[in-house]
């Protein structure tokens, strides 16, 4: 089987790339979105839809906003559909920032490494006597983007994230072996930093114009979720704890949205450039033509270990 992946930071155009893509050869675009899994949150992940692209999209709105899902979960499903499209003769097309998701679907993955029986007793004795909170505060130091995604209350998730850490010296799982489940076409867009974070703060303000602030009402009023949850810890969501207790001001919200955006595409940029076997590619200097036609192009499909990563 052979995949495409289009990746990069939020804002450059990724989802743009992969419908163009898709009409060009009748396949679908398979969403590789931490947070456009779930329903009910459409402005603030600026969700792909059919109806935007003209083509099917799979893996959005798959799970509740109040339902946990894993990197691993997201792997075992995608590959599905990818298998699905690939018996039937289409080009499965991955587009989305999450690195996670696309190495845990890419590459296979084990905990089996990092699992430490002391480890975990040694946490679990220090989670009684430091509180959630301090432990919380660990992993944050180690890893913001993942700890922004773990309630201090979520006891189970914080050990394990730290037992991780601690035992394999990384906040998340390593593949075992860097052989490819299938051959893989990465394009990575990456445009210069001061044109990627004009376009996140012109988007932050298309969101808000398009309701972002009711959707965040919707789901806190009337679906009853809390800020503590995996869904709402999302950037666009997560800020609006502070405004709605009124600590904050509306563009002081919007300013952190623009902030925390901006924070996260930098820590994309740094994920998506550990993959040697990458295609970068300017998406504001090139013709969306043109990166489609690099994009389809038979060349650049790696399927095995050399320089895979930069480990």
């Amino acid at each position: 089987m052979r995949a495409l992946f289009i990746v990069g930071p939020t804002a450059c155009g990724k989802s743009a790339l992969a419908a163009e893509c898709a009409r060009r050869t009748g396949s679908e675009i398979i969403s590789c979105d931490s947070m456009q899994i779930y329903r009910h949150m459409d402005i603030g992940t600026a969700k792909t839809t059919e109806a935007e692209c003209g083509v099917p999209v799979h893996m959005v709105d798959i799970v509740e906003p109040n339902a946990e899902f894993s990197a691993f979960e997201y792997a075992e499903r995608a590959l599905e559909v990818a298998k699905t499209l690939d018996s039937q003769g289409k080009l499965p097309i991955f587009a989305g920032g999450t690195g996670l998701y696309a190495h845990s679907t890419i590459f296979p993955l084990t905990f089996g490494a990092a699992k430490d029986e002391n480890v975990r007793a040694e946490l679990e004795s220090e989670l009684a006597r430091r509180g959630a909170q301090a432990m919380w505060e660990e992993l944050a130091s180690l890893d913001p983007d993942d700890a922004a995604k773990i309630h201090p209350n979520n006891v189970k998730r914080l050990l394990r994230a730290l037992e991780i850490a601690r035992v394999s010296g990384e906040t998340k799982p390593k593949g075992e072996s860097l052989k490819p489940r299938f051959a893989v076409k990465m394009i990575f867009l990456k445009p210069p930093r001061n044109a990627l974070y004009a376009a996140i703060d012109d988007r932050v303000e298309r969101m808000f114009e398009a309701g972002l602030e009711e959707e965040v009402r919707r789901l806190v009023g009337e679906r009853g979720l809390d800020f503590g949850m995996q869904s709402m810890q999302a950037i666009g969501y997560r800020e609006f704890a502070p405004y709605l207790s009124g600590e904050i001001s509306l563009p002081q919200l919007k300013e952190e949205i623009k902030k925390d955006t901006r924070r996260y595409a930098k820590r994309q940029e740094t994920w998506f450039s550990r993959y040697k076997f990458a295609v970068q590619a300017d998406p504001f200097a090139l013709a969306t033509d043109e990166l489609a036609a690099l994009a389809l192009s038979d060349d650049g499909y790696f399927n095995g270990e050399e320089n895979a990563e930069d480990r």
